[in-house]
C-alpha cells in the first residue's frame, strides 16, 4: 500500500508545482497557527514531516532566520525537487530538503527544537508509533504540532465532489480511524494521538480554512490535477460520466459563490504538545 501510495505521489508532484499559488492560499492559516502554537522563533532547529514542496517548511525557515535549521522530510523526490527549488529562489540556505518515510528514517536524538506534520500522520498506520520516534528527536522542552481534517462535514471542498461521485464510482472509506483523508478527524482524537506519543500540555483546536477559485473549472482542474482521494477515482470514469461529475460539482458550489469568485469552506484539526 506505501509503495503505491508513492507512486501516486510522484506522479501527481507536477500537478502540485501548477498549483502552488492557490494551494498556497488555501493553507496559510493552518501554517501560521502551527508555527504559533510550537512558538517556532529565531535560531530554533525545526523537523517538518511530510512536507511536500516546502510547505510550510519555507514559510518556518523565515520564521527561524538565517540562524536557524529546518529540514523537510517526504517520500516523493519529484516533490522535493519543486521545495528545493523554492528554497534556492527565495535564498533560503538553511534549509534542507530529504526523501525519506518518517515511519523508518534514521531519525537524530535530541536534534530538533520543533517537529511539525501538517496533514502527514493521517496517512501511516501507527500514529502514537510514529509520534513517539518523533518524541525521541526532540531536545528537551521541545514542541510539536501536527494536523488532521476536521471530520468531512466541515469540509465540502472535498466532499462536494466525492458526493457527485458517489454514484458513479466506489469511494474510499471515512473511517476516522483508519489511514486517510479523514483519519484522527474527531476532535480530541489527534491529541489523544499525541498523549499515547509521549507528549505533555497537549492541546487541540480547530483552524478554519478557505480555498479560494475563480470559477468551478479551476476548482475542478486544481482537485483533480494535485490528486488526493479524487485524481483516481475521476480517471475511471467516462466522457459523459465526466461531465456530469463536472456539472453537479458546479451546481453545488453555487452557496459558495462570492461575488466573482469562490470561498469553499474548509477545516482542520491542530494538537500540539511538549515533550
Amino acid at each position: 500500500m506505501a509503495e503505491g501510495r508513492d507512486r501516486i505521489r510522484e506522479e501527481l508532484a507536477g500537478g502540485w508545482r501548477r498549483w502552488e499559488p492557490l494551494f498556497q492560499s488555501f493553507a496559510w492559516p493552518l501554517a501560521l497557527r502551527m508555527a504559533a502554537a510550537a512558538q517556532v522563533g529565531d535560531g530554533m532547529r525545526v523537523l517538518d514531516v511530510g512536507c511536500g514542496i516546502g510547505d510550510p517548511t519555507l514559510q518556518i525557515a523565515v520564521l527561524v532566520g538565517p540562524h536557524g535549521r529546518v529540514l523537510g522530510l517526504d517520500v516523493a523526490e519529484d516533490m522535493l525537487a519543486t521545495a528545493r527549488e523554492r528554497a534556492a529562489a527565495l535564498g533560503l540556505a538553511h534549509v534542507e530538503f530529504r526523501a525519506a518515510d518518517a515511519a523508518s528514517a534514521e531519525l537524530p536524538a535530541a536534534a530538533f527544537d520543533v517537529v511539525l506534520g501538517r496533514w502527514s500522520v493521517i496517512y501511516m498506520a501507527d500514529v502514537p508509533a510514529v509520534l513517539r520516534r518523533l518524541h525521541a528527536t526532540l531536545a528537551p522542552e521541545g514542541r510539536i504540532a501536527v494536523s488532521a481534517w476536521a471530520p468531512p462535514e466541515a469540509n465540502p471542498w472535498v466532499t462536494v465532489p466525492m458526493q457527485a461521485l458517489g454514484g458513479l464510482v466506489a469511494l474510499p472509506p471515512t473511517d476516522p480511524a483508519a489511514p486517510g483523508l479523514f483519519h484522527l478527524s474527531a476532535d480530541g482524537a489527534l491529541g489523544a494521538a499525541l498523549t499515547a506519543g509521549g507528549f505533555r500540555r497537549v492541546r487541540q483546536e480547530r483552524v478554519v480554512l478557505s480555498l479560494f477559485a475563480r470559477d468551478p473549472a479551476e476548482y475542478w482542474a486544481m482537485l483533480t490535477e494535485m490528486g488526493g482521494p479524487l485524481a483516481p477515482l475521476v480517471a475511471r470514469l467516462g466522457e459523459g460520466d465526466r461531465a456530469k461529475v463536472v456539472a453537479a460539482v458546479t451546481a453545488a458550489l453555487a452557496p459558495f459563490r462570492a461575488g466573482d469568485v469562490y470561498r469553499i469552506p474548509a477545516q482542520a484539526q491542530l494538537a500540539w504538545g511538549v515533550v
